[in-house]
């Protein structure tokens, strides 16, 4: 995730830890010892913790704005007036001044490994099952479930379509925001889990392989970066990517302009 100059991004090694990495100077700003997620609103920073937690932070200086206790939930995402985080049976619909939980939505899926709010509805991933809901962030209420591939786990969204990494099967969804129908599946790419859309391309990551681009308008892949082992997370900001290697705790800064285009 990216934002207020910096990419937050997770590093496992040793520990859960997710840190700010500053845009200008490229240092390490800001910790988060057990953070696994972060999602960028207009005023914070939203961060789960050790799947215990959900915290509110000042941008610049890491401080807790609030804290809501969220057991279980290790991904979240702030968008469609709320926070949205896991939990048992389904995700909760924090306020995002208070923190307070206003709605919990009963979703069936196993394990829920990442969401992505949107004005037009609240995409969850069910990683055991393959497949993601659509939530209508107006009626707190699942509208659409939609079988994508095995080990269905990263969303990112533009304004074409809402894109699922499929890491078991290495494959990309592409979903009609629409209609909820996938149009088209990308094959050979996704295993690393990676996907984010930035820069008028949608970017992705593949175990032991790298980061390709797709063209949204075309579905055509391109290779852009050689990247080995498992290049997990992908961030986007200000014409350049920021890649985690969760094997190896480093992060990558990648400008579009060193890469095929």
């Amino acid at each position: 995730m990216y934002g207020f100059g910096g990419a937050w991004i997770q590093v496992d090694p040793p520990v859960d830890q997710l840190v700010k990495v500053d845009s200008a100077s490229g240092a390490v700003t800001l910790r988060v010892d057990g953070g696994t997620s972060a999602a960028i609103a207009e005023d914070a920073v939203w961060v789960t913790v050790a799947g215990e937690e959900t915290r509110k932070l000042d941008p610049a200086t890491g401080a807790v704005l609030l804290s809501a206790p969220t057991p279980g939930a290790y991904y979240l995402s702030v968008g469609a007036g709320g926070v949205w985080v896991p939990a048992d049976g389904g995700i909760v619909r924090l306020d995002p001044t208070s923190g307070a939980s206003v709605a919990t939505i009963a979703i069936d899926a196993d394990q829920i490994t990442d969401l992505a709010a949107a004005d037009d509805g609240v995409w969850v991933t069910d990683k055991v099952a393959g497949r993601v809901f659509r939530v209508d962030p107006a009626t707190n209420q699942v509208v659409a479930e939609i079988p994508t591939g095995a080990g269905a786990h990263d969303l990112a969204i533009d304004e074409h379509a809402v894109w699922v990494t499929n890491y078991q099967a290495n494959t990309v969804s592409r979903i009609d925001r629409t209609t909820n129908v996938i149009t088209t599946t990308i094959e050979g790419q996704g295993s690393g889990v990676g996907i984010v859309a930035g820069g008028g391309a949608v970017w992705v990551s593949t175990r032991d392989v790298g980061i390709a681009r797709i063209d949204a308008a075309s579905n055509e892949v391109v290779s852009f970066a050689e990247l080995l082992g498992w290049n997990y997370g992908v961030a986007y900001g200000d014409g350049e990517l920021w890649v985690s290697n969760v094997e190896r705790g480093l992060v990558y800064r990648l400008p579009l302009d060193v890469g095929p285009s």
